[in-house]
């Protein structure tokens, strides 16, 4: 039995619009919570890592890697407002080693970056790797289907 609706979304998109699932784990900036049935309401800040939403029985689990943004869960609702965020299934693995390699390039000559863009350029290379990790996740589970 499902206990939640989900609304994944970006200022960008709509990835997932009324998603019913019975548990989800969020990645936070204190750390990964597992939302379960009667869950209190919450406003939390997200951490960039992977989203996961779990439908049960009859509806299929659902992957996203995310990045900053605000969860908010409020009885039966929950709202996960990320900067940026992308399905599993939708993640393009030669872009994402593109963007890594590029952000890795960058971030060996740091000497010629300012704090803001190494830190820029980090975030660029966590999101990357984080990607291509979601998309070997994506694709065993393709192979075992």
């Amino acid at each position: 039995m499902n206990n939640y609706l989900v609304d994944v979304l970006t200022p960008a998109s709509i990835l997932a619009k009324g998603v019913p699932v019975e548990s989800l784990l969020v990645p936070t900036i204190k750390g990964q919570i597992n939302v379960l049935k009667d869950h209190t309401h919450i406003v939390t800040k997200l951490s960039p890592g992977v989203l996961s939403l779990f439908g049960g029985a009859d509806d299929p689990d659902r992957h996203f890697s995310i990045t900053v943004g605000v969860c908010k869960i409020l009885d039966n609702k929950i709202i996960i407002l990320a900067q940026t965020a992308e399905e599993s299934l939708g993640i393009d693995v030669e872009r994402a080693k593109l963007a890594l390699q590029n952000a890795e390039s960058k971030l060996s000559h740091s000497d010629n970056l300012t704090d803001d863009e190494i830190v820029k350029y980090q975030r660029k290379a966590e999101r990357a790797k984080l990607r291509i990790q979601m998309a070997g996740l994506a694709n065993a589970k393709k192979g075992k289907k």
